[in-house]
């Protein structure tokens, strides 16, 4: 019995301390919490204020307690923003963006706990004079509002310097694409939340998204996907090459994904998915950068390597590399031509440089995209007001930085005094 339990508490004591790799379910569950922690940040916290902002604006203060509390505050700070024109950088004064900061001040913790999504949505605000009397969307219709609204506002800010990455982030942790119903949208908001996820380095979550879109897609061969075409600019191809042509994309990041995870089986997992995606790429003629590195990738691999040095001298073409990239590129290729049978091309051409080379790529895709006119051609209600709204936003905030930013705040204050003692005394209070 002694014997038993002795070698019971060994196996444990063995297992704790080299225990085998966390499932799948594990390891995503560890991605969710730190994309939580991700999007804690004070400029994500700026984004939210002015959202809540809007969203609020056309809400009855029967929401919350909390939210009763603060109406009239938002209300006064919204009437005071919608004011403000990108084109005009003096729609607002000094003496404004300091009132906004210490109204923002006060309602900091209420802002940080409160979910955007309680309020309306961003239709019904930007749609308020035509709504007077109208029933607030409630329930399945608003959840599938607001889905598409945060997905909309993932993809276009991400290529905004002063918003950026992190607020698109925070709009993709907002979308629920399982409340969605499977459709060529929904495939396209969880491919391109797979990608920032992938940017991320959340790579668990990144798979999950993109193993449902695979999935979806292989059971949905027939499928009509007009916004993918228009999207990746497509044009030229018919909806079987469409098909085929996002089912390579998706391979392609589910391949990064686990190329970029730790343990042996996805590794063997990311070199099957780089396969098919090179298969369904030859299917629609493609010839580009990310296959050139997938190919040559592969070809180091198996061995190849007249093949594979084939695959990165065009690779040494592309406009998306640096001439430092090239030249190490350069260097690599030396590299391969003298390296013994078996032995792993180490430094720059790794699984690193890979994903850079797939992310410069799909960036530069997206950077194509006229959202706006997409948006507009697909019959979006209230793009402009959208894009208007983003574009005051962008600028505002840079303003509202400029006086209120922890490192500039003594400055605003001084640069008030000089205006005047009068002026300087309106201000007593704010700046505390």
């Amino acid at each position: 019995m002694k014997k038993n339990l002795l070698l019971l508490l060994i196996v444990i004591l063995f297992n704790s301390c080299f225990g085998g790799d966390k499932t799948d379910e594990e390891l995503l569950a560890k991605d969710k919490k730190t994309l939580v922690a991700s999007i804690d940040s004070d400029k994500v916290l700026s984004y939210k204020f002015g959202k809540i902002l809007i969203r609020a604006s056309v809400a009855k203060d029967t929401v919350s307690p909390e939210f009763a509390e603060f109406k009239s505050d938002l209300d006064r700070v919204f009437s005071k923003i919608s004011k403000y024109n990108s084109n005009d950088q003096e729609s607002l004064s000094v003496l404004d963006y300091i009132s906004i900061y210490r109204d923002y001040k006060k309602m900091e913790n209420f802002i940080m706990e409160t979910d955007e999504d309680e309020f309306p949505t961003l239709l019904e605000a930007f749609n308020a004079s035509n709504t007077q009397g109208k029933k607030i969307l409630a329930g399945k219709e608003k959840e599938y509002v607001q889905n598409i609204e945060h997905s909309v506002l993932s993809a276009i800010v991400i290529l905004s310097r002063d918003i950026g990455k992190e607020v698109s982030l925070y709009e993709c942790s907002k979308t629920k694409p399982e409340l969605l119903p499977d459709s060529e949208i929904k495939t396209l908001l969880q491919y391109f939340r797979g990608f920032l996820f992938f940017e991320k380095k959340l790579y668990y979550l990144s798979e999950d998204e993109i193993s449902r879109n695979i999935d979806w897609l292989n059971a949905n061969e027939g499928v009509d996907l007009p916004y993918t075409r228009a999207m990746f600019q497509w044009g030229n191809l018919n909806n079987e090459q469409t098909h085929i042509g996002l089912h390579s994309l998706n391979h392609l990041f589910r391949g990064f994904d686990r190329l970029m995870m730790e343990r042996d089986i996805d590794e063997e997992r990311a070199l099957e998915d780089f396969e098919m995606f090179l298969e369904d790429s030859k299917k629609i003629g493609l010839d580009n950068e990310v296959i050139w590195s997938i190919e040559s990738y592969l070809y180091l691999k198996k061995e190849k390597n007249d093949k594979a040095i084939a695959a990165l001298k065009k690779l040494k073409t592309s406009d998306l590399l640096s001439a430092k990239e090239k030249e190490r590129l350069g260097e690599s290729i030396v590299y391969v031509k003298n390296r013994e049978p078996g032995k792993v091309l180490n430094g720059f051409y790794d699984k690193y440089f890979l994903s850079k080379i797939a992310t410069k790529y799909m960036l530069s895709l997206l950077a194509e995209v006229d959202w706006q006119k997409l948006m507009e051609e697909q019959n979006v209600p209230h793009t402009k007001e959208m894009f208007t709204a983003i574009e005051n936003f962008n600028s505002f905030i840079k303003n509202y930085n400029k006086y209120t930013s922890s490192e500039n705040l003594e400055k605003t204050g001084e640069e008030l005094l000089k205006q005047g003692e009068g002026l300087w005394d309106k201000t007593k209070g704010l700046l505390d």
